[in-house]
């Protein structure tokens, strides 16, 4: 294992059918805990190997937003510019406006009133230049508070929503419906999260609408305030993709986002995996 810059660490060597064993899975899953990001590099994977390298650490979670699921896969999610037809999407297309919302600090699933434990992501073809996706250590983002600043923010619970970061992508989307709205209600979590290791972090990021009990566009106000100290570039490591990476972080302790690219230019194709949470954020 080698460490990454400044935070996370590189499993080199990386043999996915180890973690089908007990003690693999469990530690893969420590050293998930431990780093926040890990990545390992030149891999084939198939969708069926992609699918049981998640299975190992939980149950996958079948995501919102069924026309980007895998057809053949459905706990695969498709983060893709490119068509079923092979042609990249124009900029403005549906398809695009979601990959352009992933732009912004967020973290996976949190509009669930128990969120993700991980995402794995593994990269098919890449663009030529940029795409790149930078990951925040939230728990140094935390510990970096002062302690009139940690007790400010202790007490605070955050109303996450789906409905709310979908529609703050930047562009059309359909509106959604009452189904939708039904099925994937907003989840209320403390903005500080525990660990079962006693380590404290702060949880919030994109579908983070708005701060219980406050006025919301002041609540609104302090979120975004939180979120560009808690992102600042020594908390920040970057990962420049290549084809054949593989890499998994832990949604409980981080925040994450994609640079932008020539979306309607160059291709990218991304499969992804979501390994379900087992507990409420506390």
């Amino acid at each position: 294992m080698k460490p990454l810059t400044p935070f996370g660490a590189e499993l080199v060597g990386f043999d996915p059918a180890q973690v089908a064993s007990v003690a693999g899975a469990a530690s893969l899953l420590k050293a998930l805990t431990d780093h926040a990001v890990l990545v390992a590099r030149e891999l084939e994977l198939s969708g069926a190997e992609l699918i049981a390298i998640g299975r190992a650490l939980g149950e996958l979670e079948i995501l919102p937003e069924p026309d980007k699921r895998n057809p053949d896969h459905p706990e695969i999610f498709d983060l893709t510019n490119v068509r079923s037809d092979g042609q990249i999407v124009d900029f403005d297309e549906p398809q695009a406006v979601f990959l352009r919302g992933t732009e912004r600090w967020h973290t996976d699933s949190s509009f669930r009133e128990i969120p993700c434990l991980s995402t794995m992501l593994y990269a098919v073809e890449v663009p030529q230049t940029k795409g790149e996706t930078q990951f925040a250590d939230m728990r140094a983002a935390w510990d970096a508070l002062d302690v009139e600043a940690q007790a400010r923010l202790e007490s605070l619970k955050v109303v996450h929503s789906y409905e709310f970061s979908r529609g703050n992508n930047p562009g059309e989307l359909e509106p959604w419906t009452d189904e939708e709205r039904a099925k994937y209600p907003p989840a209320t979590h403390p903005l500080v999260r525990t660990h079962a290791d006693g380590r404290r972090s702060l949880y919030l990021g994109g579908h983070a609408s708005h701060i219980e009990a406050r006025p919301i566009d002041e609540g609104r106000e302090l979120l975004a305030a939180i979120v560009d100290e808690a992102t600042v570039a020594e908390r920040v490591y970057e990962h420049r993709w290549a084809a054949g990476d593989l890499v998994m972080w832990d949604n409980r302790s981080t925040l994450h986002r994609l640079r932008p690219y020539d979306i309607a230019n160059q291709r990218r194709v991304m499969r992804r995996v979501t390994v379900a949470g087992t507990e409420r954020v506390t």
